[in-house]
């Protein structure tokens, strides 16, 4: 009857956890100058780390704040008595199982060393976190852009922050091992590309508005297709001067063709229009064909009143006549789409709504961020310029653009 009445006993932990549970501190200590930072704005930090390691955590109690006494004037004034409490422990306590305890203790210390605490949440949530050493405002822009449309692929977000990228799962899930490394070894490109950019500059003139640069319509096709990044100086109010310092800052090749176009259009002051294309895929023409198109190029040129250009990654126009520069440029598409019909393709006759959902489509940002796949949409004329390996997957987003009965989205994809 005795036995029957006592109660059984716990499970005995098995000696592996035993071991945990041993090894798993329930508090750790932080210095006092961090407390605040680990509490964060009405204690939501430290709430946001409890809620994604799993543990109860607590900041003990503080005693009162030692004031010392200042007289002067014959007035008394009490001040805090800051003198050695910054460099004071404060003990943090966890409440959890073994496992978890540990994690927390690893993630509270090292949000108290100064690492972002949203880092620590996320990976302890099953993000991806690796470390960057950009230390580069226009290299960290440039990454910002270019890895949201590498996270996209994988169905997360990212985050570029001061010394970490932090890639997480929009469905807020966990990557498993495989993913995590695709995911890991896809931003880590992206950082290799952004260490690789360069800068280059034009000294454009006052009397032709440099300030319209990075708006212009045969410079934008750049900036939305390889993230060039266009800065106009500001001057100094103080000194006269003729010309204003364009800066670009992006991939050397598309960077270089980028500013020949600035120094046509705002040094020598010709009308310009430029044609993208994947890397060097005209200068990769078979010999006979491409003396052919040389020879019509010469011609156009001849017909139209215009010089035309050829860089890796595109095609430009130069002219005095708008509209013999407009219609160069019709010509020349066609021209590239009749000696190379698997590489470029013109869209037409796209419907305002279409071009909307296209420019905010991440699938097609996708596609554009590859190496060998350019796309140019035309929200005047409802076109889109396609060019490269990938000219069946762009169809196909025109096609779901087309067939959209919602309304456009609001927000277009970034620019870096």
């Amino acid at each position: 009857l005795k036995a029957a009445l006592t109660p059984p006993s716990p499970p005995r932990p098995a000696r592996g956890d035993m071991a945990d549970e041993a090894d798993a501190p329930w508090s750790v200590e932080v210095p006092k100058a961090q407390v605040n930072f680990l509490l964060g704005p009405g204690g939501a930090t430290l709430k946001r780390l409890s809620a994604a390691t799993g543990c109860d955590l607590e900041v003990s109690r503080q005693p009162k704040r030692k004031l010392k006494k200042i007289s002067y004037g014959g007035q008394d004034q009490f001040l805090d008595d800051d003198e050695d409490d910054a460099s004071q422990l404060v003990k943090v306590f966890i409440r959890g199982v073994s496992r978890k305890r540990l994690v927390a203790t690893e993630v509270l210390q090292a949000v108290a060393d100064g690492d972002d605490p949203e880092d620590h949440a996320a990976r302890a949530e099953g993000a991806v976190v690796f470390p960057h050493e950009l230390q580069h405002p226009d290299r960290e822009a440039w990454a910002r852009w270019r890895l949201s449309t590498a996270a996209h692929e994988f169905g997360a977000k990212a985050h570029l922050g001061r010394r970490t990228v932090r890639v997480t799962s929009k469905s807020g899930a966990a990557f498993s091992e495989e993913a995590a490394e695709l995911v890991k070894a896809s931003g880590q490109r992206v950082l290799e590309e952004a260490l690789r950019l360069v800068e280059l500059r034009v000294d454009a003139r006052d009397e032709l508005e440099p300030e319209e640069a990075p708006s212009h319509p045969a410079v934008l096709p750049f900036v939305d297709q390889h993230g060039v990044i266009i800065r106009v100086c500001d001057q100094d109010d103080n000194v006269v001067s003729e010309t204003i310092v364009v800066r670009l800052f992006g991939p050397a090749e598309a960077v270089e063709d980028c500013a020949a176009v600035l120094r046509a259009r705002f040094i020598d002051g010709a009308v310009m229009a430029s044609l993208l294309q994947p890397p060097g895929e005209v200068q990769g023409m078979e010999a006979q064909r491409a003396k052919d198109f040389a020879e019509d190029v010469r011609q156009l040129e001849a017909a139209c009143q215009v010089k035309v250009r050829q860089g890796r990654t595109a095609l430009w126009i130069a002219g005095a006549d708008e509209q013999q520069v407009a219609e160069a440029r019709g010509t020349l598409q066609e021209m590239l789409q009749f000696y190379m019909p698997a590489s470029f393709h013109l869209a037409t006759g796209l419907s305002p709504t279409t071009v909307e959902h296209l420019l905010a489509d991440e699938d097609l940002g996708l596609l554009m961020a590859r190496g060998d796949t350019v796309v140019v949409v035309g929200e005047r004329d409802g076109t889109a310029w396609v060019c490269g390996r990938h000219r069946a997957a762009v169809q196909r987003c025109i096609d779901a653009a087309a067939g959209e009965g919602q309304p456009a989205p609001k927000r277009r994809r970034t620019s870096a």
